[in-house]
């Protein structure tokens, strides 16, 4: 009878290990309420494979992988983050998530630029390659699915589209998809009011960004094709990065050596009106 506890506590010990090795990156930044596996979450905290991350109307999370890669979990959300395996020192792995309800915004870190991630979704399978996308479901817009870089591919098994940079499709009621189209300026901005902090809320910093320091509102990048690349679009989550510096220090002591890869600067031409299939 005596040597039962010392047992459970050497299973406890060995399960907590586990759990903690599968821990795949940090919570970067969060607005209540934001569960994972039921668990409120904090700023710094770790957050594992095979964990469903949750917010209700008021809540927003943001994930911050071991390979500097980030899921912003929008308002009324649920998502599941199916596998994240990374080998810092190749900067090579895997990564997959399943989105149930809500939206979100992905943008890719040394996986995404090697193998590409996915994202999946009851409209279809959504490959992000090297770059940055939106995914919003049954929104006041309908289904959308859109890119601001790299190679963005959607499939649901009977229909694949290749979305450029800039572009957008809607989800049909037959499950097809529209061709791709740039992302109207009114669309954009309710993709961004899904992950936006409301009054009094800062996003889990003790000391949140100010009018001064980090400008938001309405900033929009220039139209323009081809976009030139993640440092162009920095406004959209610029307040986000101030309160994940904490998490990427936290990371990097579990990650190898990370490959930063880069966009070269290129020019581009005015944007064509959007299609009239959409």
């Amino acid at each position: 009878m005596k040597m039962l506890p010392a047992f459970l506590f050497a299973a406890w010990a060995a399960f907590a290990g586990a759990a903690l090795a599968e821990t795949v990156g940090n919570v970067g930044a969060v607005n209540q309420s934001a569960e994972a596996s039921g668990r409120k979450l904090s700023v710094g905290a770790g957050v594992g494979q095979g964990e469903r991350i949750t917010t209700n109307a008021d809540g927003s999370a943001q994930i911050v992988f071991l390979d500097k890669s980030t899921m912003t979990v929008g308002h009324g959300s649920s998502i599941t983050i199916n596998k994240f395996v990374y080998n810092g020192s190749q900067g090579v792995g895997a990564q997959s998530a399943t989105l149930a309800k809500g939206a979100l915004r992905f943008v890719g870190g040394a996986v995404s630029h090697s193998e590409g991630a996915k994202i999946e979704t009851p409209s279809g399978s959504l490959s992000v390659r090297g770059g940055m996308a939106y995914v919003c479901l049954n929104c006041q817009e309908g289904t959308v699915f859109a890119s601001l870089y790299g190679e963005v591919t959607l499939t649901n098994g009977r229909f694949t589209v290749s979305i450029p940079p800039g572009d957008m499709v809607r989800v049909r009621p037959d499950g097809s998809f529209s061709k791709p189209y740039p992302i109207p300026p009114n669309i954009l901005a309710m993709l961004d009011a899904r992950f936006a902090s409301a009054t009094g809320q800062r996003g889990g910093a003790s000391n949140p960004p100010t009018d001064s320091g980090v400008q938001l509102g309405n900033a929009r990048m220039q139209d323009q094709r081809p976009w030139n690349g993640l440092d162009y679009l920095g406004a959209f989550w610029a307040g986000g990065q101030i309160v994940q510096s904490q998490s990427n220090a936290n990371n990097q002591s579990s990650a190898n050596t990370v490959r930063v890869l880069t966009t070269p600067h290129g020019g581009g031409s005015v944007r064509p009106p959007p299609c009239n299939d959409c």
